[in-house]
């Protein structure tokens, strides 16, 4: 992204989802068209935790997961290469990163704190490449 003039834009965070989605994402990629399903109080993007025991209450099995998860009580996270960028506070009502003050060029990302950020929330689906799909016992 050409607007990114933050030093430090790529961090590594966790995504906790049901397993189902866990293992679309981790084979296709983020697809927003999806984004909202567990929250949306930053925005209606995709979220991204700075601490694990954080997305761990996303990860799910059970009911949502797939057999072998639920046979064998797996849970998951992936761990997410994301283009943060420059940040600003969000809010629940954008559907987009607002924009830079005095100019039409949107942060590239949301952040629940701007002084001590535990998540991250992006717009655009090729900010985030998942690198690892973590996979432990409930």
């Amino acid at each position: 992204d050409p607007n990114i003039t933050n030093k430090s834009n790529m961090k590594e965070l966790f995504h906790g989802s049901d397993f189902v989605a866990l293992r679309q994402i981790y084979t296709f990629g983020f697809n927003r068209s999806y984004a909202g399903k567990n929250a949306t109080a930053y925005g209606r993007g995709d979220y991204f935790a700075v601490n694990a025991d954080y997305s761990l209450s996303f990860s799910r099995g059970g009911k949502d997961g797939t057999v072998t998860a639920r046979q064998n009580n797996l849970l998951g996270m992936l761990l997410v290469e994301v283009l943060t960028g420059d940040s600003a506070l969000g809010n629940s009502d954008i559907p987009e990163a607002p924009c830079k003050p005095g100019t039409q060029t949107p942060y590239n990302s949301v952040v629940n704190n701007e002084k001590n950020p535990i998540m991250y929330v992006t717009f655009r689906d090729n900010q985030a490449y998942p690198s690892y799909f973590i996979t432990f016992k409930a």
